[in-house]
């Protein structure tokens, strides 16, 4: 995970990120912080080189990597499932989806900013989040991901980001005190859910049991709290 490879490492053991086995592997969450990091030294290379020799397509740049690494994810979703799911091709769609928000925002005053948009800032957000909700409820181990049907979590993020406005309803609900706490301690509570979860089923210590259970989610916002006040702070 140190080293940014630990998603190369979880695709050369075939692990299926949701079967019953990879639920036994305490450290299979860090394959995403490894595309992470990848794609935060890679993107930065491409993008001096096009903005310092092809300035005049960088919007194409953007649309056109994103065209493709969808189609390439869409296209092996079926026939390379692994490959698809742990590997940066297949997953850069989704980083530059935020990228082409921020050019076009800064380029074009699209978004939010805009003036324009009143009637797309009081309806968008809240079409985002229940695109995202659907992902939740819809989303499980058997459907093809990342596809076009990943499409949809991530139109909804950009729905939330791009067009939330202050009074909102939907920005509201998310800059809530408690969605905000949530949010300060969501980085440590990502990291430490996996192994709690995963040493607790190793040792079925909450089997079928509901109260074990919810004492489990506890203790990974209390360790979260401690980790980041006294860690990331």
């Amino acid at each position: 995970s140190l080293g940014f490879t630990s998603n190369i490492y979880f695709w050369n053991s075939r692990e299926a990120y949701g079967a019953e086995i990879s639920m036994l592997k305490p450290f299979l969450h860090t394959w995403s912080l490894s595309i992470e990091e990848q794609f935060y030294i890679l993107f930065p290379i491409t993008l001096y080189i096009t903005f310092k020799y092809f300035k005049r397509y960088l919007g194409f740049y953007f649309v056109t990597g994103f065209i493709i690494s969808l189609i390439l994810a869409n296209s092996l979703s079926t026939s390379h499932p692994s490959f698809n799911f742990y590997i940066l091709p297949t997953r850069g769609w989704e980083f530059l989806a935020g990228s082409m928000l921020a050019y076009f925002e800064i380029i074009y005053g699209w978004g939010r900013h805009n003036k324009n948009y009143k009637l797309l800032n009081s309806i968008l957000p809240s079409i985002g989040l229940l695109l995202i909700v659907h992902s939740f409820l819809f989303f499980d181990d058997k459907i093809l991901h990342p596809s076009f049907y990943t499409l949809s979590p991530i139109i909804g993020t950009c729905f939330i980001i791009w067009f939330s406005k202050k009074n909102e309803i939907t920005t509201k609900i998310l800059s809530s005190k408690l969605f905000v706490k949530i949010g300060l301690i969501s980085y440590s509570l990502y990291l430490f859910h996996y192994p709690v979860f995963t040493f607790a089923r190793i040792s079925n210590f909450a089997d079928d049991d509901l109260l074990k259970k919810i004492l489990l989610v506890l203790l990974t916002i209390l360790i979260s709290i401690i980790s980041y006040y006294f860690i990331e702070q």
